[in-house]
């Protein structure tokens, strides 16, 4: 298993339970995602890539500090007609969601629990070249809180154990 988090942050509890981990730091947002998925898989094609991170829940959707499996992603910001949906097969006992990826917060779901910045991008380029992907996340916030609401330190511990039990279940 390949470990990708967008910061050191997101990182930092996962890195001190399990220091023998492959772990990427690919920076924020879709394009930094992509081209970390990208050079990755030019030299191991064959790996799964588990993107991990906090995320955002649309209202009462999912709880602070659950940890999820995103199944299903779309990049919400463009024009409807260019919207794509894409989805992998889940591949944990996590609860599975759906969840918009974005540049800034999103008043409402419009029928995803969760939202990201990184997500679709990962998606699309598993789709693109057949790469084995998982996405994982905390539950950090609610989407529209102010960032001093925002429980951080909380999920990613939360986070660092869920992660930690894949890996020992692997």
């Amino acid at each position: 298993m390949v470990y990708i988090f967008p910061t050191e942050l997101e990182a930092s509890a996962f890195r001190r339970l399990c220091p023998d981990a492959e772990i990427h730091i690919s920076g924020v947002g879709m394009a930094a995602t992509a081209a970390t998925l990208a050079r990755l898989a030019t030299k191991r094609r064959e790996a799964c890539y588990l993107l991990a991170g906090i995320a955002g829940a649309y209202g009462d959707a999912v709880a602070l500090c659950d940890v999820v499996e995103v199944v299903s992603e779309r990049c919400v910001e463009l024009p409807a007609r260019f919207v794509k949906e894409y989805a992998v097969v889940p591949r944990t006992h996590l609860r599975s969601v759906r969840s918009n990826t974005v540049c800034r917060a999103m008043e409402h779901g419009d029928g995803a629990e969760v939202e990201n910045m990184e997500g679709a991008a990962l998606f699309a380029m598993a789709e693109a070249l057949g790469l084995k992907v998982m996405q994982i996340r905390a539950i950090s916030n609610h989407v529209g809180d102010s960032f001093a609401e925002w429980v951080v330190d909380d999920a990613l511990e939360a986070l660092a154990i869920k992660l930690l039990e894949l890996k020992n279940g692997e």
